[in-house]
């Protein structure tokens, strides 16, 4: 197949998931373009859902985990007024979309984009009012790490938000065969307590139909709100 000559919507419904599962953490080349336009439609709601969870006031510093191709950036931030977004991903690739999709709001320094690891973030501590990461935690190799290193970037008091598939959505899904790991509610909890985060909640979000309709959905996915305490991460 000419990859020229069909959309990225078609291209990824064509590809074998061999192919595309894969691609998901990491999204390279012509086909991760494909996959990250493919993600950003269909995480649409979530993604709203996520940041309406986040509540975002004047001149707050936001970061997020896990960007992808950063078409939902500027709807961050009509959100309020003299937000500054910083977006890191694993994805070189994702990063060189996002940057051309929001070339003016990084020219006047509104939004920070990097390729870094969750695992070690190029900020100083404390640098963030609020943190939020959509579907991302699935590919960490170890959450209990991420979730302290997302702790350390924030203040005292600021807001993490996780939005993550849950198992049951997840059970017919090809996950475990490549690598994801979809975890309960008890263990993000629990993963977030020995973070240093506090006053957690975890609710239930349905994603509402799809048009058109995908494989697998309506899906449900945990919002996850928590906040850091000035407290030491336990579990070190």
């Amino acid at each position: 197949m000419n990859e020229s000559s069909v959309s990225p919507i078609d291209l990824v419904a064509n590809l074998d998931e061999a192919i595309l599962l894969p691609q998901l953490g990491c999204p390279a080349g012509a086909i991760g373009i494909a996959v990250g336009e493919m993600l950003e439609r269909s995480n649409q709601a979530v993604i709203r859902a996520s940041f309406d969870l986040l509540d975002l006031h004047a001149h707050e510093r936001i970061i997020e985990i896990g960007l992808g191709n950063g078409a939902h950036i500027a709807s961050v931030l009509a959100r309020a007024a003299d937000l500054h977004y910083t977006g890191i991903d694993a994805s070189p690739t994702m990063i060189a979309e996002a940057l051309s999709r929001n070339n003016a709001s990084v020219r006047n320094a509104q939004v920070e984009l990097e390729t870094a690891d969750v695992f070690a973030t190029p900020f100083s501590s404390g640098s963030f009012d609020k943190a939020i990461t959509i579907n991302s935690t699935y590919f960490w190799r170890d959450l209990s790490a991420g979730l302290r290193e997302m702790h350390r970037v924030l203040r005292a008091g600021g807001t993490l938000v996780i939005a993550a598939i849950t198992p049951e959505a997840a059970v017919e899904m090809p996950f475990e065969k490549y690598g994801f790991t979809v975890h309960d509610a008890t263990t993000l909890e629990h993963a977030c307590v020995a973070a240093g985060f506090e006053s957690i909640t975890i609710t239930r979000y349905v994603e509402p139909p799809l048009d058109p309709p995908q494989e697998f959905g309506p899906r449900e996915f945990y919002l996850l709100n928590a906040v850091a305490s000035s407290r030491n991460a336990t579990g070190l």
